[in-house]
């Protein structure tokens, strides 16, 4: 009788283990999705850990390797569309500038716990002269950015510790480019 209690226990525990490795798994999707590459391991590692045959844990596992440095970006670019800036009133200020007083804008928003740090790559210095006007109120800063580069014809990339900001094709398209972050 007890060898068939302990049975019982067993076969009922394997379905709640398999139910938490797809809740961390899952865990481990959003945190991707979020550009959050530390969540997202430990999680894939925390499914692995109660189902070591979890096949789908360890791609993304691998998955993550191959592909830290775009998800990162992507983290950074969700990031700054988390800070609603109140208003924004340029009025042909530079480019460089406005990018300097948007910064500032999302580092007080975010109680200086997020700074974007805006470069403007562009060895002409052009791009940062020139001359941008911008009036809006509660826009996400990311929609700020956007507004900004499209006006001088620039296209934005994400990486992990910066926003670069470089000259477009002469061919300028009616939204910015977003440069996708390189594996």
């Amino acid at each position: 009788m007890k060898k068939l209690i302990l049975t019982l226990i067993a076969i009922t525990a394997i379905p709640a283990h398999a139910d938490k490795a797809s809740e961390m798994y899952q865990a481990g999707i959003d945190a991707i999705r979020d550009g959050d590459v530390q969540t997202a391991e430990a999680s894939f590692r925390a499914a692995l850990k109660l189902r070591p045959t979890y096949a789908d844990a360890r791609y993304q596992l691998l998955e993550l390797k191959n592909r830290r440095t775009a998800i990162v970006a992507r983290g950074r670019a969700k990031k700054l569309s988390e800070y609603t800036i109140d208003q924004v009133e340029f009025d042909r200020v530079e480019l460089s500038e406005g990018l300097a007083a948007l910064g500032i804008m999302v580092e007080k928003k975010s109680d200086k716990k997020f700074s974007p740090n805006f470069i403007v790559q562009d060895p002409s210095n052009k791009l940062g002269e020139s001359l941008v006007t911008l009036q809006v109120k509660s826009v996400p800063a990311n929609a700020v950015l956007d507004m900004l580069v499209k006006q001088v014809g620039a296209v934005v990339k994400y990486e992990e510790h910066a926003i670069i900001i470089r000259p477009g094709s002469s061919a300028s398209t009616s939204t910015p480019a977003v440069e996708p972050a390189k594996k």
